[in-house]
């Protein structure tokens, strides 16, 4: 091609750019998926619905369920919802140190499990998982586009400690990282929902969530004081299901049973809110906080402490941005809207 054409085919191209068009934001979806009406379903419906968003894989980790479920689970909704261009990867099948006590038989999550999964409703995907491991796709992916790769983790953190652990330059080259996990007691709503002081994903694997958390790694969290503002209920489910969906009527189908018997009742969103800071951070107020965990194995494990200022005991607290308060109304509306759209057809990889 001649100089001037060259030019010229150039200049074509970016006059048919729309004014102001970004590339979608390259996302690994970290997750402890459990099918629905689990948040890290609920919250995939909303991801995968929105063109802001490359979703390049779907790295699993045991948590909610075990791995094995996580990996069944995740692919059934990708076939469910027509999305199967999506890959879908094996991480760790159990915390760094934490292991199970007869305590946590008892409460919820079944990640100290590993027995095979059930079937999903319908029966298992035809979709099969990949070879590679989770943490060797998540540091492939973000070592060939530094600077390009947010992770979306919304379960615990063994996965990207693990990436840490594996490849020295790793931190440098996430983007960003925005994170479903911990409890800020300093702040308002800042109690554990599964000991009095700690939240799940951060409980689960305490020593994990301490290495994430010190790596420097540009981090927004999203713990449980904001978490405690969403509310869902009849009203919001009544909207989703009122347009149907591949999507919308699988969540009529595991939700509807709940609100038929009980109306009234309400469920807390906790791992949407953290996906919906990708589409618009304006819906969330934060704070800059040193945020650090415990991992003494004692009455406060896995607990996160947060402070303006570094504390005695807390030197390697890292400064990271805290969601503190949500808007609400616009968040809700932004969530019904984007699940309720009709899936977008694959896109070329």
């Amino acid at each position: 091609m001649k100089p001037m054409c060259a030019c010229t085919v150039l200049l074509a191209l970016l006059v048919a750019a729309p004014a102001g068009a970004q590339q979608p934001q390259k996302i690994i979806f970290d997750t402890d998926f459990a099918y629905p009406p689990q948040d890290d379903a609920m919250t995939l419906f909303f991801a995968l619905n929105c063109p802001e968003l490359q979703i390049m894989g779907i790295t699993t980790v045991a948590g909610n369920k075990s791995l094995n479920v996580a990996v069944a689970d995740s692919l059934k909704v990708l076939e469910v919802t027509g999305r199967t261009e999506i890959p879908v990867f094996r991480g760790a099948a159990s915390p760094l140190m934490h292991q199970g006590t007869e305590w946590d038989t008892k409460r919820h999550g079944g990640w100290y499990a590993n027995e095979p999964a059930p079937a999903p409703p319908g029966g298992f995907a035809k979709k099969k998982v990949e070879s590679l491991s989770a943490v060797d796709f998540i540091v492939n992916t973000v070592m060939q586009n530094p600077g390009q790769v947010t992770i979306l983790a919304i379960g615990p953190l063994t996965n990207i400690a693990m990436a840490m652990r594996m490849e020295p330059g790793f931190a440098a080259k996430v983007k960003q990282l925005v994170i479903m996990g911990g409890a800020i007691a300093s702040l308002p709503d800042g109690g554990g929902n599964h000991t009095p002081n700690a939240e799940f994903n951060f409980y689960v694997d305490p020593e994990a969530a301490q290495i994430v958390l010190r790596s420097g790694i540009p981090i927004v969290l999203s713990p449980l004081n904001i978490s405690r503002k969403a509310r869902f209920s009849k009203e919001w489910y009544d909207k989703i299901v009122a347009v149907d969906t591949p999507a919308t009527r699988l969540i009529k189908e595991r939700m509807g049973p709940g609100f038929e018997k009980s109306p009234e009742r309400v469920g807390l969103m906790y791992d949407q809110i953290a996906a919906a800071t990708l589409i618009d951070p304006t819906l969330m107020k934060t704070v800059e906080l040193y945020v650090d965990v415990d991992i003494n194995h004692a009455a406060n494990y896995g607990v996160s402490v947060g402070a303006p200022q570094p504390w005695p005991g807390g030197e390697g607290a890292r400064k990271m941005m805290v969601q503190t308060d949500l808007d609400w109304d616009r968040f809700i509306r932004l969530y019904v809207e984007r699940v309720t759209r009709s899936s977008p057809s694959a896109p070329k990889r």
